[in-house]
C-alpha cells in the first residue's frame, strides 16, 4: 500500500519540511535502509540493537522519497516529516488506514500454535472472502502496525497475529488493530521469564479478550482450563473448540495420512498438509470460524487443501536414507512436548533422535521446563536426545533422572562437537527432529544434514556457522 507525504504527515501529527513536488505522490512505507529507494518513505525507528535515525542522512542522500523521524537534527537533500515519536507515529497511520477500510479484523494470539493457526485460518477465509493476513513473524509493536499499513480497498477480513512478552503489550496492538473477532490459541509457558511467571501470562493474552467488542467472537481451546478465566473477561460470545463438556465443534477422528493430517469433524473429512495430529487444533479453529463467517464445510475443505505450512514447521525431508523432521520455527514447553510426541509416533525403521535447542525467555522457570523435556523424551522411549545450548545440560539431566540411558544424552554449548555426535549416531533408517527457539538457528543443523547428503565422502563434510 502507498501513501501521501500529506496522509502520513495528517494521520499522526507530524510536521512536514521541504515537501515540494512530493506532497501528493504516491510513496511505499519502509523501515529498513537497504530497501530504500526514489518510491519509499523511510521510517527511522528506534530498535533494541540499531537505530534506524543512524542512517536518515545516507538515505535522504542516496534516494528515499522521503523520511520520517523523530529526533534528527541535521538537513535532508529532500522531505522530511518530524513527529514526537516514529514509533507511536506507525501506530497511528496503521490504525488510520485499517478505520478507513470496511474490514474485519481477526486478532490471534496464545502462548503456542499461533502462526499455524493463523496460516489455516487465512487459509479457509481465503477461499470465500479477499483476506490478507501477517506476512512471516510480524506480530509485534512493528509487525502489526505494517501488516495494517498493507490494507487495500479489496480486503474484507484481515487475519492479524498478536504476540508479546509482557502485561500491556496485546492491549496495545488491539488499539490498533481494533479486532472484531479473537482466537486465543491457548495458556502455556512460552515467554513466561519475560512476563515474571504463569499468572503473567495469562492475564497479557487475556487482554485480546477484553479488547473484543460486544459484537465480536472469540474462540477458545475448550481443554485448556486457564482460559475459562478468559471467557468471563470477554463481553462478546464466545465459542470453545475441542474435546471438553462445553465444546461446540469436536473432532471424531485425527489421523496422520502421509503427508496429510485427516480431520474429521460432524461427518467430514477435512485434509490439511501438515505433519503433526497437535494441529488438530488449528484445524477446529479454523473449521470453527470459516462457519461463522457463512463458508461451507466444502468451501472450507478447498481452502485447508490449499494450507502451506512456514518454513520450519513439521516439514518433512530425506537426507541420505534418514528421515529429518524440520520443526526449527520456534519452540515453547507445550511445543517442545508435542513434537516429542510426534516424533515417538513416527513410522521409523530405525532410531528416532531429537536435537532441542534452549527454548528462550523462561526466565527462572527455565532449568526446570527444561528438565521437563528431557522427562518427556524419556517417557516417549526416544533412542537419542542431543540438546544444545545454555541449558542443555538441564535435558540431559531430566531424562537421566527419569532413566534414559546416560550413554544416549548428550548436552553441548557448542554447534561442532553436536555435528560431530550426530555424524556417529545417525545411520540409514533413522529420523531425526529437530527444534528450538529461533534465536537458537537450529536451521543450520538441517542445512549441515542436506550438505552431508550431497558430499561423496563423511571426512569431507560441510561445518556450517
Amino acid at each position: 500500500m502507498e501513501y501521501s507525504l500529506s496522509q502520513i504527515a495528517c494521520a499522526n501529527g507530524g510536521v512536514l519540511e521541504n515537501a515540494g513536488a512530493a506532497f501528493d505522490r504516491p510513496l511505499k512505507i519502509v523501515t529498513h535502509s537497504r530497501e530504500t529507494s526514489p518510491d519509499t518513505v523511510f521510517w527511522a525507528l528506534r530498535g533494541d540493537a540499531i537505530d534506524g535515525h543512524q542512517f536518515v542522512e545516507q538515505v535522504s542522500q542516496t534516494g528515499a522519497a522521503c523520511v520520517v523521524s523523530q529526533r534528527w537534527r541535521g538537513t535532508t537533500s529532500g522531505p522530511l516529516v518530524r513527529v514526537p515519536d516514529t514509533l507511536k507515529a506507525l501506530a497511528d497511520l496503521a490504525r488510520w488506514n485499517r478505520l478507513r477500510h470496511p474490514v474485519r479484523v481477526i486478532g490471534i494470539t496464545g502462548s503456542y500454535g499461533k502462526t499455524t493457526t493463523r496460516e489455516m485460518v487465512h487459509a479457509v477465509l481465503n477461499s470465500g472472502f479477499h483476506t490478507c493476513r501477517s506476512p512471516k513473524n510480524f506480530n509485534n509493536h512493528v509487525g502489526l502496525p505494517l501488516t495494517l499499513l498493507g490494507l487495500k480497498p479489496q480486503h474484507e477480513i484481515a487475519v492479524v497475529e498478536m504476540g508479546a512478552s509482557a502485561v500491556g503489550e496485546i492491549r496495545r496492538l488491539c488499539e490498533i488493530a481494533l479486532p472484531d473477532a479473537g482466537i486465543i490459541t491457548g495458556i502455556g509457558h512460552a515467554h513466561c521469564g519475560e512476563f515474571g511467571g504463569p499468572e503473567a501470562v495469562l492475564k497479557a493474552k487475556g487482554e485480546l479478550a477484553e479488547a473484543l467488542p460486544g459484537r465480536g467472537l472469540l474462540l477458545l481451546p475448550a481443554d485448556d482450563p486457564a482460559c475459562e478465566a478468559l471467557a468471563r473477561r470477554a463481553a462478546c460470545r464466545v465459542l470453545r473448540a475441542g474435546p471438553g463438556p462445553r465444546s461446540c465443534l469436536q473432532a471424531s477422528s485425527i489421523r496422520q495420512e502421509g503427508p496429510d493430517l485427516a480431520v474429521v469433524i460432524d461427518g467430514t473429512a477435512f485434509r490439511v498438509p501438515i505433519i503433526g495430529r497437535h494441529f488438530a487444533r488449528s484445524v477446529l479453529f479454523a473449521v470453527l470460524l470459516g462457519r461463522e463467517f457463512g463458508l461451507s464445510d466444502a468451501e472450507i475443505a478447498s481452502g485447508l487443501r490449499h494450507f502451506s505450512t512456514v518454513p520450519g514447521r513439521c516439514q518433512v525431508h530425506s537426507f541420505a536414507g534418514i528421515t529429518v523432521i524440520d520443526d526449527c520455527y520456534n519452540a515453547s514447553p507445550e511445543a517442545m512436548r508435542a513434537a516429542i510426541s510426534l516424533l515417538s509416533g513416527w513410522p521409523s525403521f530405525g532410531r528416532r533422535v531429537l536435537v532441542c535447542g534452549d527454548m528462550k525467555e523462561l526466565g527462572r522457570y527455565s532449568w526446570e521446563l527444561h528438565e521437563d523435556t528431557g522427562l518427556a523424551a524419556t517417557e516417549a522411549r526416544l533412542d537419542h536426545v542431543l540438546a544444545f545450548g545454555a541449558e542443555a545440560q538441564a535435558v540431559v539431566d531430566g531424562a537421566c533422572q527419569a532413566g534414559f540411558d546416560p550413554d544416549r544424552a548428550f548436552a553441548f554449548t557448542d554447534l561442532e562437537p553436536l555435528l560431530d555426535r550426530l555424524q556417529s549416531v545417525l545411520s540409514p533408517g533413522d529420523t531425526v527432529l529437530i527444534k528450538g527457539s529461533r534465536s537458537m538457528r537450529m536451521e543450520r543443523i538441517v542445512d549441515w544434514l542436506r550438505a552431508r547428503r550431497l558430499e561423496s565422502a563423511p571426512e569431507s563434510l560441510v561445518r556450517l556457522k
